[in-house]
C-alpha cells in the first residue's frame, strides 16, 4: 500500500498547485483597471471632430490609456483627465472603439462601443503622427490633379477652423504633404485644416484636424563635465594676419559669463538621446531640421556603428560623429543646452593671455590652444592628419588614423583647460555663418548673423595635416568653416555651452 499513499499525495499536490495557479489567475484578473468610456455612447453618431472620454479606476498605477478607432491609435493619454480627440475615420458604417488603461505591472482593462460614421464632407484625411509642447507634425494625402496649384493649411486655437483662420504655410509642390507647425504654446487645444487649389478651379479640402500640444518635459543630464569662462573681454580675430579675410578685422569682444563642455559630445552620451527616441520626438527639433530628418529617413548619425568609423555602441568615449547641424542642435535642447556661439567657442580656444600681438595695449591669446606654434617641442598636441597617417611629412604619428577618444591628448588643452579643439572633429557652432561678419559684428555676445544659407564650423579635424601658410594653418583658433546645416561628415561633430 505504500506505493498507494505516495500516489495519493501525488495528486493531491497537484491539485493544489492547480488550484494556487487559478487563484493566481483570478488575482491577475482581477488587479486589471476598470475601463468605461463615458463619451460617446454606445450607437452614437459621430461627428468629427469627436472627443473620446473615459473613466477608469486609477489609484495611481496607471501608465498609460490607449484610444482606439478602427483598429488605429488615436492617441495615448498619460494623465487625467483620459481624453482624445477623434479626427476622421477612412472607414464609413459601424465602427469599433475601444480604449485599453494599462497599470505598471502591465495588467490591461479594456471597454469598446460600437458607432456610427457617417459619409464625411472632406477630400482627404489629415492626420498629426507626431506632437510636442511646440509644434505638432502634420501629415495630409497628396491630392491627384494635373492642374495642382498650391496645398494651404490654416490653424486657429480651438475646435473650429477654415480659410479665413491663420495661414500656417503655403506648399506649391505637389508631393509636400507633411508639414512641421513650430512656436506654439504648450497644453493648447490647436485645429487645422489643408486646402488642396488646383488651376482648373477645382479646391479640396482635408478634415478638420483638433489636437492639443503636450506639456512642457524636463531635460535629461548627459553627466557633461563643464568648464566656467567667466564674463570679460578677449581678443577675436587673426592679429598674426596669416588668415584668410573671414577671420578680420580682430577686435575685442565682451562675453557674459558661460559653461563650455570640456570634451567634445561622446557617443555615449549622445546615445542616451537615441536610446530616449530623440529622432522620433519632435519637441528636441526645430521645424527645419525635422522635416529634413523626416525627409531623408534619419534615425542616427552617419557614422553610428559603421564597421570603418570609431563611431556608435562599441565606442563611448569617442566623439559622435557624422551629425548635421540639426542632430548636435536637437541634441542641444535635450540636454537643456545650446552649441556655442563662434565667439564663445573661440575664447575657451585661445584664451585671454599671451602677447599684444598688434600693439593695441591688449593681451591677444594665442593661436593653438597650447600657444603659437602648432609643433612646441618633440611632441604633438592633436589628433590631425599627421605624416603617419598619410598627411604632410612632420616626422609624427599621433596615434590614430581616424578620430581618439576624447582628452587623448592633455598637452593639447586650451588655457581654460578645454580639450579637443584642435582636431578630431570640426565642432557645429550656433552662429549662421558670414564671411564679412566681423566688420559691423557688435562686440558684447556676438551671435553671428540672424539668417543665412551655411552654419559655422571651428577646431579644425583630423582630415587636415600640419601644412600651409604656418604650421597647422588649417587648425588655428581663428579659422573658421561652414557648411549648410544638413551637412554630415565623418570628421564633423560638436560640444556645448550652458548660460
Amino acid at each position: 500500500m505504500k506505493w498507494f499513499s505516495t500516489a495519493l499525495l501525488a495528486i493531491v499536490f497537484i491539485a493544489l498547485i492547480i488550484g494556487c495557479s487559478k487563484k493566481d489567475d483570478n488575482e491577475n484578473e482581477g488587479s486589471a483597471p476598470s475601463v468605461s468610456i463615458t463619451y460617446p455612447s454606445d450607437g452614437d453618431t459621430i461627428v468629427f471632430p469627436q472627443t473620446i472620454s473615459a473613466d477608469i479606476s486609477d489609484d495611481g498605477t496607471i501608465e498609460k490609456v490607449i484610444f482606439i478607432a478602427a483598429e488605429e491609435t488615436i492617441d495615448v493619454d498619460t494623465d487625467t483627465p483620459y481624453e482624445a480627440v477623434w479626427s476622421f475615420c477612412s472607414e464609413i458604417g459601424n465602427v469599433i472603439l475601444k480604449v485599453a488603461a494599462i497599470d505598471d505591472e502591465g495588467n490591461e482593462g479594456t471597454a469598446q462601443i460600437t458607432v456610427y460614421v457617417p459619409p464625411q464632407d472632406y477630400d482627404f484625411p489629415l492626420t498629426a503622427p507626431a506632437k510636442s509642447s511646440h509644434n505638432i507634425y502634420l501629415a495630409w494625402h497628396r491630392t491627384e490633379a494635373s492642374l495642382f496649384y498650391k496645398y494651404s493649411v490654416y490653424m486657429s486655437e480651438g475646435s473650429s477652423v477654415d480659410e479665413t483662420s491663420l495661414l500656417a504655410d503655403e506648399l506649391t509642390n505637389q508631393y509636400d504633404t507633411t508639414l512641421l507647425v513650430d512656436n506654439l504654446s504648450p497644453t493648447t487645444q490647436y485645429s487645422f485644416i489643408v486646402y488642396s487649389y488646383h488651376l482648373s478651379g477645382d479646391t479640396l479640402k482635408s478634415n478638420v484636424l483638433t489636437t492639443n500640444t503636450e506639456e512642457i518635459p524636463s531635460t535629461s543630464d548627459d553627466g557633461a563635465e563643464l568648464i566656467t569662462i567667466s564674463s570679460g573681454d578677449f581678443t577675436m580675430g587673426d592679429v598674426w594676419l596669416v588668415g584668410g579675410n573671414e577671420e578680420t578685422p580682430a577686435r575685442r569682444v565682451t562675453l557674459s559669463t558661460y559653461k563650455i563642455y570640456k570634451y567634445e559630445v561622446t557617443c555615449g552620451q549622445f546615445k542616451q538621446f537615441m536610446d530616449a527616441d530623440g529622432y522620433f520626438d519632435p519637441e528636441w527639433w526645430d521645424s527645419a531640421g525635422w522635416m529634413w530628418k523626416e525627409e531623408n529617413s534619419i534615425t542616427s548619425p552617419m557614422t553610428w556603428n559603421d564597421p570603418d568609423y570609431p563611431c556608435g555602441d562599441a565606442f563611448p568615449d569617442y566623439p559622435v560623429s557624422g551629425v548635421s547641424w540639426y542632430e548636435a542642435n536637437a541634441y542641444a535642447n535635450f540636454v537643456g543646452r545650446r552649441l556655442p556661439s563662434e565667439a564663445q567657442w573661440e575664447c575657451a580656444a585661445r584664451g585671454r593671455g599671451g602677447e599684444d600681438e598688434n600693439g593695441d595695449s591688449f593681451t591677444d591669446g594665442f593661436q593653438f590652444p597650447w600657444g603659437n606654434d602648432f609643433f612646441e617641442g618633440d611632441t604633438f598636441h592633436c589628433n590631425y592628419e599627421s605624416q603617419a597617417d598619410g598627411g604632410e611629412p612632420d616626422g609624427f604619428d599621433d596615434g590614430y588614423r581616424e578620430t581618439s577618444p576624447v582628452g587623448t591628448y592633455p598637452n593639447g588643452a586650451s588655457p581654460f583647460g578645454v580639450m579637443d579643439m584642435a582636431g578630431n572633429v570640426l565642432e557645429w557652432c550656433s552662429d549662421w555663418y558670414d564671411p564679412l561678419y566681423y566688420g559691423g559684428a557688435p562686440n558684447i555676445d556676438p551671435e553671428g548673423p540672424s539668417t543665412g544659407d551655411e552654419k559655422s564650423l571651428r577646431g579644425g579635424a583630423i582630415i587636415y595635416d600640419s601644412g600651409g601658410a604656418i604650421d597647422g594653418y588649417n587648425l588655428r583658433n581663428t579659422r573658421r568653416y561652414s557648411k549648410q546645416p544638413e551637412t554630415r561628415r565623418d570628421f564633423i561633430g560638436f560640444r556645448l555651452v550652458e548660460q
